[in-house]
């Protein structure tokens, strides 16, 4: 059976095509044809292991992977794993494909739609906080969404960070790109991105910065114990969506908006946010997108990557 890497699936899918998938996904209601059970959750100390199985259209998709945050202390990748694709009907497994790359870049892609329907279309400088893999997909979401002349980036590791610049400049040339800092960032950028496993806020918000017109979006928290956007632009914001409402059990923004007032019922989820349509009024606000991550993600990205594998094997 082949294997999918990371190189082979970049080179097969772009961020704009996950995005668009994504997005027709909602627009025209492609949950009729999936199935998206619990995934399986194991904490294991500090680190986790996960099952994410997913059924959509003629596949049945598994993820298991393995999440160990204090590797970025050590150099090592946070996320390691494989994504089964199979035949859904007779369960024939089709390809295994590197679920590292594959998450990231739904991941991304996700926020990604957050952003094209919540950021000001005159967003041109973004900021980011962790420069980990889900900093780098959320750098081509951002630039697959809007026009980015210019990037802030912040990451407590310098080889990360260094690592991070080196090959932004090299693929973005056109980019400018400033080593920053978290107050900076949320003073100076239009789009805040952060993607970081902290257990305490890692934006700082005294209420003197003018947020009017910022976008917000976070993906790194997903435990009840992790929260990277603080209680006091969570209170702030003018309009607050989230990829599922699983997030309001699985991170702390979510869960402390709860202690707030907001609910399910409030808090509309990302398929609300794609039908409503595009509002301009809502992008000249402050705009807050929690993901969190959901299975069907993972195999509208994996569906993709093996239809376009698959055409090229047949020329």
């Amino acid at each position: 059976m082949h294997f999918i890497n990371e190189q082979e699936i970049r080179s097969l899918i772009s961020m704009k095509d996950i995005i668009e998938t994504i997005e027709d996904y909602y627009v025209n209601n492609g949950e009729k044809k999936s199935l998206v059970p619990e995934r399986l959750f194991i904490n294991d100390d500090e680190n986790s292991a996960l099952l994410m199985p997913s059924f959509y259209e003629d596949y049945y998709g598994a993820k298991l992977i393995g999440i160990a945050p204090g590797n970025a202390a050590i150099g090592e990748a946070t996320l390691r794993g494989i994504f089964l694709l199979n035949e859904r009907k007779t369960m024939k497994p089709l390809v295994i494909m590197d679920a590292r790359t594959i998450t990231a870049m739904r991941t991304g892609a996700v926020s990604g739609l957050g952003m094209k329907y919540l950021a000001s279309d005159e967003a041109d400088t973004i900021g980011i906080i962790g420069t980990g893999d889900q900093g780098w997909s959320h750098l081509q979401a951002a630039c697959a969404v809007r026009s980015v002349h210019r990037v802030l980036v912040y990451n407590r590791s310098k080889g990360r960070l260094d690592n991070f610049m080196d090959r932004a400049k090299k693929e973005f040339p056109t980019i400018c790109f400033v080593v920053s800092d978290p107050a900076t960032i949320v003073k100076e950028a239009q789009i805040i991105i952060t993607t970081t496993t902290s257990t305490d806020p890692v934006i700082p918000y005294d209420g003197q910065v003018d947020l009017t017109g910022k976008h917000f979006a976070g993906s790194g928290a997903f435990k009840s114990f992790m929260q990277e956007i603080p209680d006091s632009i969570i209170k702030k914001a003018d309009h607050l969506f989230v990829d599922t409402h699983a997030a309001f059990s699985e991170c702390g923004e979510m869960i402390n908006a709860r202690t707030f007032g907001h609910s399910e019922e409030t808090i509309p989820e990302l398929k609300s946010l794609v039908q409503q349509g595009e509002i301009e009024e809502m992008k000249q606000q402050i705009t807050v997108f929690k993901s969190v991550g959901v299975s069907i993600f993972d195999i509208l990205t994996a569906k993709l990557v093996y239809e376009r594998y698959q055409s090229q094997v047949e020329v």
